[in-house]
């Protein structure tokens, strides 16, 4: 009796390796390969593109949204108060940010209208 209990034992010790190399190649097979795969599209993709990134800092100029969410309270207050937006100093940061928006938008087209009749 005791001979089948240290087979039964033995053969449950192996089945438990049988079961943890199943593992290790389910998750060599789940993540380890598809990482790799991922780095080197990734690396061949950076690499057809011979390194040049966009430059960040053009859209953080020319784009106004952009300035603006960089800007704190004070420096939205003074730019209000330069468009002569009425009210500016009861607002917060949301509000005055879609106003200098709202307003540059507006100057924008003016201008545009006055110089094609300019032209005319």
């Amino acid at each position: 009796m005791n001979i089948t209990i240290m087979k039964n034992k033995d053969v449950q010790k192996q089945i438990e390796k049988a079961k943890i190399n199943i593992y290790n190649i389910l998750a060599i097979l789940i993540v380890v390969i598809p990482e790799f795969f991922a780095e080197l599209i990734y690396t061949l993709e950076v690499s057809q593109h011979k390194g040049l990134l966009p430059n960040e800092s053009d859209a953080w100029k020319n784009i106004t949204e952009l300035k603006l969410s960089k800007m704190n309270i004070y420096e939205l207050r003074i730019m209000a108060k330069q468009l002569r937006l009425h009210g500016y100093s009861s607002d917060n940061r949301n509000t005055l940010i879609r106003r200098i928006e709202k307003k540059s938008e507006t100057r924008i087209k003016w201008k545009s209208l006055n110089i094609k009749n300019f032209w005319k």
